[in-house]
This record gives C-alpha cells, sequence and structure tokens, in this order.
C-alpha cells in the first residue's frame, strides 16, 4: 500500500489505520461486529448504531504526537473501537467497547 500522509499530523504512514485517532478502518469495523456478534447467541439479531474510534486518554496521545512531530517513532497506541448497539424486537440498547489482544478480540460491556 502507498504511503499517504495524514493531514492532522503530518506524517507518513503506511495506512491510516495505524495512527491512534485515525478512523477506523473497514477491516476494523467489521472486526469489532464479528467479535461482539460472537459474544450473543448465533440467532441473535443485532442492530448497530454505532461503530467509531474510542479515542485514547489525551496522556497517551500527547508524547505519541510531540514524537511523531519531532521526526521519531512513536511508541503505538492500542485502536480501540466503540459500539452501540441493540437487540431488534428489544428495548435494551447497549455499549461495548472492544480492542485487540495478541489477535484475539477483547470486549468490555460500558452500560
Amino acid at each position: 500500500m502507498a504511503q499517504v500522509t495524514l493531514p492532522y499530523a503530518g506524517a507518513a504512514r503506511t495506512r491510516a489505520g495505524e495512527h491512534p485517532i485515525g478512523p477506523l478502518t473497514a477491516q476494523e469495523i467489521a472486526q469489532s461486529a464479528a467479535l461482539l456478534r460472537a459474544f450473543w447467541p448465533a440467532k441473535t439479531n443485532l442492530q448497530f448504531k454505532t461503530i467509531t474510534l474510542l479515542e485514547p486518554a489525551k496522556t497517551l496521545l500527547l508524547p505519541y504526537l510531540q514524537a511523531e512531530r519531532a521526526g521519531q517513532t512513536p511508541a503505538p497506541i492500542e485502536r480501540k473501537s466503540f459500539l452501540i448497539y441493540y437487540i431488534r424486537n428489544t428495548v435494551s440498547s447497549l455499549l461495548w467497547r472492544s480492542r485487540e489482544e495478541g489477535g484475539a478480540g477483547l470486549m468490555t460491556r460500558t452500560g
């Protein structure tokens, strides 16, 4: 894949999804949905309302951005997704956070 320059940071990267505040890639969105679907019984009818990036804490992001602007290779920051969904034909709305950990997905219920 060709390198792109991210306009908000000015750094050349091989993929936009590598940046800790870059938008989720289609693969990350699909993977987040698949992780959540795997949590529920197979015939559960889920409706996703939002799947988006859960931004890292500013205390983690600031050193990353400073290193990036100084031309250094910043330490990677784990990317997480935030999902809002409901089970169709119910009144339940649920929030989840997901992240990749060693190739396996981890889901955390937040509400």
